[in-house]
């Protein structure tokens, strides 16, 4: 390889090493915000383990484990204790369902929070002990209430709807039990509680044990629609006669309920990935209806007291993304992580490969006009008069520069271009020769020394 073509190459050598460093500048900047991979763990409080939320959480981590994630389902004693969890940097729990209606009051507790989707909806059911008739929870006045185990959220919703009833004070004569669930169904049963106050879903075994239970009966809310103008979290449902039990007739005539609804919350901080995958769940579980919902109903963004996540509130409105739809989730995942990376990756790629060929023309025909600056200078010494010496001086010259050209591969579109160096090298040469001969001497050059 002679000497011009050697440095040539070196010429594309540093327009590549160029743009290999632009690339790695930019990749460099570009890192620090690429997000970081989902977590292998994820934690979910829920409740009771007799509870729905307890079941809906199992259907959640089956759905993680076909994505590859872990699940862990934690168990609570409710609501309350679900949103301390939340609230508990160390605590470990990112995801928790709750009962709406819970939320923290303080602003400070609920600035990290999120709701991703209202998944159902679970009626107030308030069972009593006592003749038929009863169609408000202030007739519940001067009773024994099993109003929900401590930090679950039944008992946060019963002190509400007692007290704006005008149920609850020292005047009143109520006595409020810590009891829910099973504990407060047997204390009805036993007659140790005068009502209780449940929170399930209609197809709740324990449903149809209180329903079945001699002497209890079921409170039909005559105020729902002012109850849930007065708790916007609250919506008022029907029950239909015999949608409980066609056989058996029960509930024996449609009853009015109020009902709060089942809601996922997170932190702010958890891995967007995983709200695309949990809010993914809740619509693959929940999107089928239920006694007091039409399918697609639920889940939904509304009905909740905390800001509705965007990425959640996209997933429920338009379904998944294109690369969710098509791609497994780690996979769509990843693509997602490096999209920030490629963005700008592309943008200044764009121009560099615009850039690279006239580039690499200027490189190719750099070399052409080299030559043909030399050719000049020798056309434009034999203008002069020179001796027959300068003359086979020149000719030498020439030669070597046909050695040159001869030996320069170029791309077939540069070649015309060539051919037409050749040419004038040629001309150039004719004339020398035919001044030779004019003046007498041989035209061929003593032997030249090429390097």
């Amino acid at each position: 390889m002679n000497l011009r073509a050697l440095m040539a190459r070196m010429d594309v050598l540093r327009m590549a090493a160029l743009v290999a460093v632009v690339l790695a500048a930019v990749v460099a900047v570009t890192w620090q915000f690429v997000a970081t991979a989902p977590p292998h763990t994820v934690v979910i409080a829920t409740g009771s383990a007799k509870g729905a939320y307890y079941a809906t959480a199992w259907k959640y981590a089956e759905h993680f484990a076909e994505a590859g994630l872990e699940l862990i389902v934690q168990e609570t004693a409710g609501s309350l204790e679900n949103y301390a969890l939340l609230g508990a940097p160390d605590s470990g729990v990112d995801v928790a369902i709750v009962q709406g209606g819970t939320a923290p009051v303080e602003q400070e507790r609920r600035r990290e929070l999120v709701a991703l989707a209202s998944l159902y909806l679970e009626p107030v059911w308030v069972f009593y002990r006592g003749e038929p008739g009863l169609g408000r929870p202030s007739q519940l006045a001067g009773k024994r209430i099993a109003i929900g185990a401590k930090g679950s959220g039944m008992r946060a919703l019963a002190l509400e709807l007692l007290g704006a009833g005008g149920a609850l004070g020292e005047k009143s004569g109520t006595t409020l039990v810590d009891l829910g669930g099973n504990e407060a169904a047997t204390a009805l049963r036993e007659g140790s509680v005068d009502a209780a106050f449940f929170v399930v879903a209609p197809t709740a075994p324990l449903l149809a044990e209180l329903l079945a239970m001699p002497g209890v009966r079921l409170m039909n809310f005559d105020q729902a629609e002012a109850y849930a103008r007065r708790f916007r979290y609250l919506s008022p449902v029907t029950l239909p006669r015999g949608s409980l039990d066609l056989a058996r007739d029960l509930p024996e005539r449609d009853v009015r309920l109020v009902a709060p609804a089942a809601v996922l919350v997170a932190r702010e901080s958890v891995h967007p990935a995983v709200i695309a995958l949990l809010t993914e769940a809740a619509v693959k579980i929940h999107r089928g209806g239920d006694l007091l919902s039409e399918p697609g109903t639920f889940p939904n963004a509304t009905l909740t007291e905390l800001p509705v996540n965007e990425q959640a509130r996209y997933y429920l409105t338009h379904g998944p993304d294109f690369l969710r739809r098509v791609l497994p989730f780690w996979f769509a995942a990843l693509i997602h992580r490096f999209l920030v990376l490629l963005i700008p990756l592309f943008m200044v790629l764009l121009p560099l490969l615009r850039l690279t060929p006239p580039v690499y023309r200027w490189s190719i025909r750099s070399r052409i006009f080299r030559w043909y600056a030399q050719l000049r200078v020798i056309d434009e010494r034999l203008r002069g008069t020179p001796d027959v010496e300068q003359l086979r001086q020149e000719l030498r010259l020439l030669e070597q520069l046909e050695h040159e050209i001869g030996g320069v591969k170029v791309p077939l579109g540069y070649m015309d271009e060539v051919y037409d160096l050749r040419q004038h090298v040629g001309y150039s040469r004719s004339r020398l020769e035919e001044r030779l001969r004019a003046s007498g001497t041989p035209s061929a050059p003593a032997e030249l020394k090429l390097g």
